[in-house]
């Protein structure tokens, strides 16, 4: 379920590119957004983007530990529940031949890909399961962990072992009633990576559409979603009609209400 009415979606590294674009889908989809970022100048212009929304910004990470539990006090003393967390996790500009780099260079690397997640999973994954709530935590995941990318050594081990941890979360998620799922991205993102985009590859937007939809009853279960092998949707532009989202609004409420009227049945 999307939550209990009056909790919020939280969205962390908002102001990145895929970040903005799973801001976007959230509201659209008629949700409150949480936006996190360490960029306060980038999170104004985050707020100047969806100047009528109902959006919340707030400064911090969950990079590492530390930040990640300021994190998780922070949002407690708002006193909003948090429903779900979409969280981007792809490894970065990590490239390279493994044979060309020193091991300890190597994994420097991969902790500095890994650590994030796991200090965000361990600290924010709390947050969905206090009260019973339950709820979703989503992940996206870039290129390279399927199959080996060329020249990019270290991020395909990065990526491989981000879909391991993602596996072994889900079930560790199962015990509190959280559902933890890694969105895998198998290729480039328009306007994430450098070159001339390819009609194959997806937008920061429909990435979002896609890790909302994680977020409600009926769809896909499993701990690691293949993007690749989700149906390619109709971008929705925040700028569209009222109607729309409010229609978006109606259904997500519809949900949150069917849900709660199951956890009071006999």
């Amino acid at each position: 379920m999307i939550g209990t009415i009056g909790s919020a979606v939280l969205v962390l590294d908002a102001a990145g590119v895929i970040g903005r674009g799973l801001v976007a889908a959230a509201l659209d989809a008629g949700a409150h957004v949480l936006a996190v970022d360490r960029s306060q100048e980038a999170l104004s212009a985050l707020s100047a983007l969806h100047p009528q929304a109902a959006l919340t910004v707030v400064s911090g990470s969950a990079r590492d530990e530390q930040e990640a539990q300021a994190l998780a006090t922070a949002l407690r003393a708002t006193g909003r529940p948090v429903a779900a967390v979409l969280a981007t996790l792809d490894a970065g500009k990590l490239r390279g031949r493994l044979l060309d780099q020193p091991a300890a260079t190597t994994c420097a690397a991969l902790n500095a890909s890994l650590e994030p997640g796991i200090a965000a999973v361990r600290h924010l994954l709390p947050l969905l399961a206090e009260g019973g709530r339950g709820g979703s935590f989503v992940l996206i995941g870039g290129p390279g962990g399927r199959h080996p990318w060329a020249g990019y050594g270290q991020r395909s081990v990065a990526e491989a072992a981000l879909r391991m941890v993602a596996r072994v979360l889900h079930c560790e998620a199962r015990a509190i009633g959280v559902r933890l799922q890694l969105l895998s991205v198998d290729t480039p993102t328009w306007g994430l990576h450098a070159g001339p985009p390819r009609a194959h590859w997806p937008s920061a937007l429909e990435i979002g559409q896609h890790a909302v939809r994680l977020l409600v009853p009926g769809g896909p279960t499993d701990a690691v979603v293949e993007f690749a092998d989700l149906p390619r949707l109709p971008e929705m532009s925040p700028a569209d009609d009222a109607s729309r989202n409010l229609q978006s609004a109606r259904v997500l409420l519809d949900t949150v209400t069917h849900a709660q009227r199951q956890e009071v049945s006999p």
